[in-house]
This record gives structure tokens, sequence and C-alpha cells, in this order.
């Protein structure tokens, strides 16, 4: 029995209201009329293709999104370091300044009590 443009639409639009575990359901239990069966394991098959497709380009999105994290992150580390050294510069050069100014600040004293 073939059915024309209009019944497999209508079959088709049924089983969207069905759903995909729903239909899969049916046909492992054999509830499908078996002029249908094979319409339904078409649509059941391209439904589960499409998922797949979404699925793969969805994930793609999120390695691509972790990989732009990942060197975002990069770049920080590697800013991070140069203000580490910077601040390391500064620190010892504001070490190196308190000492001078305390032998500044000693040695006149000392020169006069001796």
């Amino acid at each position: 029995m073939a059915l024309t443009k209009e019944q497999e639409d209508l079959w088709f639009a049924e089983l969207e209201k069905m759903g995909r575990e729903r239909v899969r359901a049916s046909l492992d239990q054999g509830t499908i009329s078996p002029p249908l069966v094979s319409l339904a394991w078409d649509w059941l098959s391209k439904k589960e293709a499409e998922e797949k497709r979404r699925q793969d380009v969805s994930i793609s999105e999120q390695v691509a999104e972790m990989k732009r994290a990942s060197a975002a992150a990069e770049r920080q580390a590697a800013a991070a370091e140069r203000a580490n050294t910077r601040a390391t510069i500064a620190l010892v050069i504001a070490i190196i300044s308190i000492i001078v100014s305390a032998i500044g600040i000693w040695m006149p004293y000392w020169s006069v009590h001796k």
C-alpha cells in the first residue's frame, strides 16, 4: 500500500507529536501498523542524525570556547609574571633606597660622635 505525499506528511506530523522516545517504543513493541513502520524508522533515523549533528556542533563550539579561554588564561598568566617581575624590581630598588638613606643618615651622626 503506497501512501500519498499528503498521508506521509500527516504521518510525520503524528510522529513529531509522539516524539523520538515514544516512536522508538512503539516500533519496538510493534504497535505501529506494518505499512507505516518503514516510514517511522526513516523518520526516527533522520531525527537521531539531526540530534547527532546538533551535538557535534555544540561540542565543536564548546571546544572552540575552551581554546579561547585557555589562550586568555595563558595571556593572563604571562601578564601576571611580568607584573610580578616588575614588583620584585621595585621592591629591590626600595630596599636599596632604604639602605642608602639609612647610611646617609647615620654617617654624619657617626662622624660627629667620634
